[in-house]
């Protein structure tokens, strides 16, 4: 995917000329020459880099870089502020407003390229640092969970084996992968009395664990690189009748990658041990599976899918007495 330049600035030759530039060397440009359309654009395409040249009328560069933070999942891309005229105050404002850097004077066409190619080598460096970072995080919620240990890892092998299955083209797969192990990452908002509680939650307790899908597309949506996986991340705990959360998605409504990821956590969480039961066999696994899907709460045809490969002997192994099921015969 190439990177997504939004120039704003006035109709001119100028400003074609840029686009034409950019254009031939392989970035997506985006155009805006008002602020309001600015803004919206940058929340509909979040692009990697907004070069905006200060003196369009009524509007700041400045005041657009700080608006889009009002919505957390909507971060703001990096706005490069250019004037020839920028004042010391000016410079103050942009800084507290996160313009990603200034140029005082408009670069050449030869020159733009590269200065753009620096910034988004360095957007890319800090965003993959901050994804290692929440990766981390996202292991060491399951030490702290010691009955889940593994349990992501495990979840994205068994996801991406019914993705490939299904067809899913290698981005598809990479981004199921991505948002398995970090579909939980929520939970480091979950006080450890509460996620490691050995007896029944109550409401209250119920409601805090609840926020953790919400909670977790938080923590990853400043990141680019994250941002497909948040369907999976928010709405892993959607039923297909509507009486999951967090928000009562029904049916197709949830993502067909969050579908998967809930079939390939029910069965996980049924194949490993816990403290009140051994793991159990993938057989009887797939019976509860099909049993849930009865009831409206996975989507049936994954479910039929992965008893078919069982069958078929491509997926799940045995690991207790044969017991026929007779789901999708």
């Amino acid at each position: 995917m190439n990177p997504i330049i939004l120039l704003v600035d006035v109709a001119s030759p100028e400003r074609e000329n840029w686009k034409a530039l950019l254009e031939n060397q392989n970035f997506d440009v985006v155009i805006a020459d008002n602020a309001e359309s600015a803004r919206q654009i940058c929340l509909r395409l979040q692009p990697d880099l907004v070069p905006l040249d200060d003196h369009l009328p009524r509007v700041r560069g400045a005041e657009l870089s700080r608006r889009p933070k009002q919505d957390a999942l909507n971060q703001p891309a990096p706005v490069v502020l250019i004037s020839s005229r920028l004042t010391s105050a000016e410079l103050i404002e942009g800084r507290e407003a996160s313009a990603a850097d200034f140029w005082d004077t408009p670069p050449s066409l030869g020159d733009g390229p590269g200065h753009i190619e620096s910034l988004l080598r360095l957007k890319s460096y800090l965003d993959e640092q901050a994804k290692s970072v929440i990766l981390s995080l996202a292991h060491n919620i399951e030490a702290r969970h010691s009955r889940t240990d593994g349990h992501s890892d495990r979840l994205a092998e068994h996801a991406v084996q019914l993705g490939e299955k299904l067809g899913l083209s290698e981005d598809d797969l990479q981004e199921l992968r991505l948002g398995c192990l970090l579909h939980d990452i929520g939970k480091l908002a979950v006080p450890d009395h509460i996620l490691l509680k050995p007896a029944r939650l109550n409401a209250e307790e119920t409601e805090i664990v609840r926020q953790h899908p919400v909670t977790g597309e938080r923590i990853c949506a400043p990141l680019k690189c994250l941002r497909p996986i948040l369907p999976l991340i928010r709405h892993h705990h959607e039923r297909i009748d509507g009486s999951g959360y967090p928000d009562g998605l029904y049916g197709e409504e949830i993502p067909l990658k969050a579908r998967i990821l809930q079939v390939a956590d029910v069965y996980d969480a049924l194949t490993s041990d816990r403290p009140y039961r051994e793991a159990l066999s993938s057989e009887e696994a797939l019976e509860i599976l099909r049993q849930e899907a009865v009831y409206g709460w996975l989507d049936a045809s994954l479910v039929c899918k992965v008893s078919r490969m069982w069958r078929s002997g491509d997926y799940l192994p045995v690991r207790g007495r044969s017991k026929q099921t007779s789901f999708c015969a």
